[in-house]
């Protein structure tokens, strides 16, 4: 199949299930994305006795739609749908009456959030649509995430105090804790992501003018492609330093894609991250941070040219919020607010791919192959 036919092969494939009915502009771009990912992998089977449950693939097709219209509630997504046929239709539904309730979406949309779903899809369509391909910049940086619930209360641990005094001569000084970032250059990437913080509380970052913002809730993570492409992402507390989150990225991108540079801002000026970088095989860019150096450090050049790209993740993040509304988000804990974002990151990755069409011909390909 070739690219040039694809979208008149989709037209013509769904054409008899909407009675001839032409496509909608987002009814099309529905009918692409549903063709291409195989969405049956990631849906449970049920049991074979008892009562027949909803399809859980038309569940999941309804949350990747709800990403594709910027919807935030559930009772607006199933208003919205029960008035369109050409929607429940693509959705898998014969009637507008077999949209489930709202109860029956929040207890599904839970547990696809505790299996990981949208994080499975987003992975499997990075590695398919990166396969055989070079990256040549992966631009880091992370954006804070709004919640709408408490932050969780932090339980202070009381320090015990020493003995006052100089210690006596001879005496061997008491071995430092090691910080995360050290402990992360030994550990293996499951247990580096199980010893992130993940829930909500309280977070700040200094803004352009210098003055620091506060929000509470979260805090997203991102890898991005120079095609805008989210590779990995991780969602942690908002308090939670950029820095800290930089190591398990570079492993979780390695597996994934073939890069070369990493381009970071100041704040992951840390040297375990750039050893880690390296010992990956990537050359790490990172903006010079100068407020404990007593002698002002600059980018070369060259690498100052590079750094220019990084500002595809701050497009890429006002893309997530503007387009996909994950600051809006009206779930509560860390598994909800993540599989939100997963679903955006999956619509947002096929919008790119059809956006550089013309540089993926071969990966479209490839994708229909395995659905």
């Amino acid at each position: 199949m070739k690219v040039s036919t694809f979208s008149g092969f989709t037209q013509e494939k769904i054409e008899f299930i909407l009675n001839g009915f032409e496509f909608s502009e987002k009814g099309a771009e529905l009918a692409k994305i549903f063709d291409l990912l195989p969405l049956w992998k990631y849906v449970p089977r049920s049991a074979l006795t008892g009562r027949p449950p909803i399809p859980r693939l038309n569940i999941l097709k309804l949350f990747i739609l709800k990403a594709v219209l910027n919807i935030s509630q559930n009772k607006q997504l199933r208003d919205f749908v029960k008035g369109s046929e050409e929607l429940w239709r693509l959705c898998g539904w014969v009637g507008s009456n077999d949209i489930p309730s709202e109860p029956t979406l929040s207890r599904v949309f839970k547990d696809f959030a505790n299996m990981g779903v949208p994080e499975m899809i987003h992975t499997d369509l990075i590695k398919n649509i990166f396969k055989g391909k070079i990256i040549g910049h992966i631009s880091r940086d992370a954006t804070a995430v709004l919640a709408r619930e408490k932050p969780v209360k932090k339980v202070k641990v009381k320090k015990v105090p020493g003995k006052r005094g100089r210690p006596k001569k001879g005496t061997p000084p008491q071995p430092k804790t090691p910080t995360r970032i050290e402990r992360q250059v030994s550990q293996e990437l499951d247990e580096m992501v199980s010893e992130l913080p993940v829930a909500c509380d309280t977070g700040y970052k200094i803004n352009s003018q210098g003055n620091p913002s506060y929000w509470r809730g979260y805090k997203l993570h991102a890898d991005w492609s120079d095609e805008g492409i989210p590779v990995s992402y991780l969602v942690t507390s908002a308090s939670m330093h950029d820095s800290q989150a930089s190591i398990p990225l570079t492993i979780m991108s390695s597996k994934r894609t073939q890069y070369l540079y990493e381009l970071m801002d100041a704040g992951y000026d840390v040297v375990q991250i750039q050893t880690m970088s390296e010992r990956h095989n990537h050359a790490p860019i990172i903006k010079p941070n100068n407020r404990r150096s007593k002698v002002k450090r600059v980018l070369e050049s060259y690498r100052a040219r590079r750094y220019r790209i990084r500002s595809v993740a701050e497009r890429g993040f006002g893309a997530l919020k503007d387009d996909f509304r994950i600051e809006g988000s009206r779930f509560r804990g860390d598994a909800k607010v993540k599989a939100h974002i997963g679903f955006a990151m999956v619509v947002l990755t096929m919008r790119k791919i059809f956006q550089y069409e013309n540089k993926f011909s071969n990966i479209l390909e490839n994708l229909k192959k395995t659905s």
